[in-house]
């Protein structure tokens, strides 16, 4: 009796979670970015936000949560249900703070669904007409003694610690700055507060576009689509290359055929021409991966991350 019971238990269970994928979406999904508005997840999710609403026939509310360089909103979303309705943006960050022992998660501790964009980092600085690329910025500080003074989004963002391993890569003493948001930190280094930024494209083409920040390397395998003017560090000499992604994640639990409705509507969001339009304007690569291969991915490239973050912190 008690087996048969058991049985009939887990088939209701099964045909409610059945019944709640076929109904989802049916309330507003709430998309947690947790950085400040203006900056690059931000910039992405909204300007992912109108194909992903068509696509899922629901409204989408971002909601920015900004703090410990992305550790509030990461461990607000993680907490949420596992019910489809709270997504956020992974990014290399996600790893970079569990390195970091800034926060109780873990990457496992997410289900992702979707890497929508690929993208390196830019160094960018201050207009200084000592500083007109790579080698006389370098030249100047191991000349003056002074360490290049960094803005990053976040203590425990990825911009944080690729500040970090740009400057073990180059020989210069880098000293980080941490802000809330990529864009304070633009902000910050157009008005001479600081040296300049290493951050994405999306964060600081305007700037750079605007005559306000000169851009002297970047990270990425090839030179960015953005900044095609700007050299990669493996062709200035540095054998250095590393990207950052942006897609969707949720909290680890979702319902499979809820990822399903995800996947597909991720699929039909990457083809709008506005989307791809905007991708562009921001220097992004439109990469999409889903399923074991965006797994896979996920496990290789967050390894080196973690254990970069781990070593910063002894």
């Amino acid at each position: 009796m008690k087996r048969l019971l058991g049985v009939l238990g887990a088939a209701t269970m099964l045909a409610s979670s059945m019944s709640m994928a076929a109904d989802y979406p049916s309330k507003n999904i709430e998309f947690i970015v947790p950085w400040s508005a203006g900056g690059g997840a931000d910039n992405v999710v909204r300007a992912l936000q109108p194909s992903l609403e068509k696509a899922l026939g629901a409204t989408i509310v971002v909601r920015n949560l900004s703090g410990g360089g992305g550790a509030v909103g990461f461990s607000r979303a993680v907490a949420s249900k596992p019910d489809g309705y709270t997504v956020t943006i992974p990014t290399n960050a996600t790893f970079t703070l569990e390195g970091l022992g800034n926060v109780a998660f873990k990457k496992d501790d997410f289900d992702y669904i979707a890497r929508v964009l690929v993208e390196p980092y830019v160094l960018a600085v201050r207009k200084n007409d000592a500083w007109q690329d790579l080698d006389s910025m370098s030249s100047d500080l191991k000349s003056s003694g002074e360490p290049l003074r960094i803005g990053a989004s976040g203590v425990g963002s990825s911009t944080h610690i690729v500040s970090l391993m740009l400057g073990e890569a180059l020989g210069l003493n880098i000293e980080v700055i941490p802000f809330d948001s990529g864009s304070a930190a633009v902000s910050a280094a157009m008005g001479g507060h600081i040296d300049g930024v290493v951050l994405n494209p999306s964060e600081v083409i305007s700037a750079i576009n605007g005559d306000r920040l000169t851009s002297i390397v970047t990270t990425g395998e090839e030179r960015s689509s953005a900044l095609p003017d700007t050299p990669t560090m493996e062709e200035s000499g540095h054998d250095f290359e590393l990207s950052q992604w942006r897609g969707i994640a949720a909290p680890k639990g979702l319902d499979p055929a809820i990822e399903a409705k995800w996947v597909e509507a991720v699929k039909q969001a990457v083809e709008d021409p506005q989307f791809q339009k905007a991708a562009k304007s921001m220097g992004s690569d439109i990469s999409p991966l889903y399923g074991d291969e965006l797994d896979q991915f996920v496990e290789r490239t967050s390894k080196p991350l973690i254990e970069e973050a781990k070593a910063i912190r002894q």
